[in-house]
């Protein structure tokens, strides 16, 4: 008995199936997820997208480290 097989993915559906993996996925950072599939889980990424993607992981855990206080929020 022949299994059928499906017809391959490309790398473009196989990086957009592992984001939506991620973004589903129970326990996963969000904000990091989001950096991962804007810069990096792309089928041709910019040259400088490992860069773009360390500039945003340096942001986000500069926001997260120095969160506003209730007194800069509220003015």
């Amino acid at each position: 008995m022949q299994e059928k097989k499906e017809p391959g993915q490309s790398t473009a559906e196989f990086l957009a199936g592992l984001a939506k993996h991620l973004f589903e996925k129970e326990g996963v950072d969000v904000g990091l997820a989001d950096i991962l599939g804007a810069h990096l889980l792309q089928a041709s990424p910019t040259p400088d997208a490992v860069a773009k993607a360390k500039t945003a992981i340096v942001k986000l855990a500069g926001n997260r480290a120095n969160p506003p206080t209730a007194k800069e929020t509220n003015g």
